[in-house]
């Protein structure tokens, strides 16, 4: 069986789209090289032929493209500024690439005179009788793969626009003070956001987009408690606009288990509303398929952003898909426990934090330290999903 790449943060994230079709067009290539050598085709009269379907595809595409040119020009002025040439650039990609395409055709197709023996005009206006019934019926419409990967390619996708915006309006101006808020947090709290996994800002992804107002609706053993200092910034002509953030109480078996800083990624509300709006023209299968690239891509933006580096983690997951036993409190505690591990691991290699053999495992990393000193050279890394 195949293992599928997946994206560190979930095992449903797929990772960016690779070079397969490349691959499998070699194969092709390949394959029916070797099935032209067993059938013992002279090799001229190969390429002959092979010259003339280029000729004649290069020829097609040209009246297609004078198709689609007359519908650019209706809106000239509104999406290329009065440009012409930015509008037959629009229909035609490279001008200078498809026009020497477009002779070399020419020249090969007189040069073999005997290929067919069809006059140039009949031959044209049978290219133009196909490609008028391919634009009428869609016979060459791109598969939703293909729309896919060239919006993902090209970063079209509503993910991604929502992933900068989030990052760029929020995170960027957030994350960067966090430490400080959390210390002040603590002096005023006899220092409650103690533990490895209480120094970040966990970000909740539900993939199916279900982002309720209030989190102990989504697990009553998800309790409020306080709120963080606030921050405040002028942004877009708001003068002071505040920024706070939540820190909320785990409860296991009706117990305190952990304390983090924790909200949901407010942009999945967006994808949802979305979804529920017959003007956007936006499936559940489109929700789910953004989600999951908005995931991808803000995990792709953090990795690259040294202000974010340690100060947040996302936890994605899809209730729907890990059963009816789900409970997102137990998913949250596990992250602060691995977390507190990692931390272990990583202090274990470099500077190591021994725990007091009598403290509980939680609150491990509260203990007064000692400092043992690793030969090793390289530190073990932490995983992806940690910014």
């Amino acid at each position: 069986m195949v293992e599928m790449p997946h994206s560190s943060l979930h095992p449903s994230i797929p990772r960016h789209r690779g070079h397969g079709i490349q691959k499998a067009a070699l194969v092709l290539l390949v394959a029916c090289l070797v099935a032209l050598w067993e059938l013992g085709e002279p090799p001229d009269h190969t390429l002959q032929w092979l010259v003339c379907q280029l000729a004649s595809l290069q020829l097609g595409l040209l009246l297609k493209v004078i198709c689609s040119l007359a519908e650019e020009l209706c809106h000239v002025h509104s999406r290329y500024q009065s440009s012409y040439w930015r509008a037959v650039r629009a229909c035609m990609g490279c001008p200078i690439r498809r026009g020497a395409l477009l002779l070399l055709s020419c020249y090969f197709y007189f040069c073999f005179p005997n290929m067919a023996d069809l006059p140039l005009t009949w031959t044209l206006a049978l290219l133009g009788l196909l490609q008028a019934m391919n634009i009428l019926l869609s016979l060459q419409g791109l598969t939703p793969a293909e729309i896919s990967a060239i919006c993902e390619k090209r970063n079209l996708n509503v993910a991604h626009g929502l992933a900068w915006s989030y990052y760029i309006g929020y995170l960027r101006l957030i994350l960067p003070g966090l430490q400080d808020r959390i210390r002040i947090y603590n002096l005023q709290h006899n220092n409650m956001l103690r533990g490895a996994g209480s120094q970040r800002l966990h970000i909740l992804f539900p993939l199916d987009c279900g982002v309720p107002n209030d989190l102990s609706v989504a697990d009553a053993n998800i309790r409020f408690l306080q709120k963080l200092p606030q921050q405040s910034a002028d942004c877009a002509g708001i003068k002071g606009r505040v920024y706070t953030n939540s820190v909320y109480q785990l409860l296991e078996h009706g117990q305190p288990a952990g304390i983090c800083v924790l909200e949901y990624a407010t942009p999945l509300q967006t994808l949802f509303a979305m979804s529920q709006d017959g003007r956007a023209g936006f499936s559940r299968e489109d929700r789910l398929e953004q989600a999951k690239l908005f995931c991808r891509t803000l995990e792709d933006i953090l990795a690259d952003a040294p202000e974010c580096q340690n100060n947040c983690r996302l936890i994605v997951y899809q209730e729907s898909a890990e059963g009816s036993s789900f409970s997102l409190s137990q998913e949250i505690l596990r992250h602060l426990r691995q977390e507190e591990r990692e931390e272990v691991t990583v202090g274990s290699v470099g500077t190591s934090v021994v725990p007091s053999p009598s403290s509980p495992s939680t609150s491990s990393l509260s203990q007064e330290p000692k400092l043992l000193i690793s030969g090793m050279e390289q530190p073990l890394p932490l995983r992806t999903d940690v910014f």
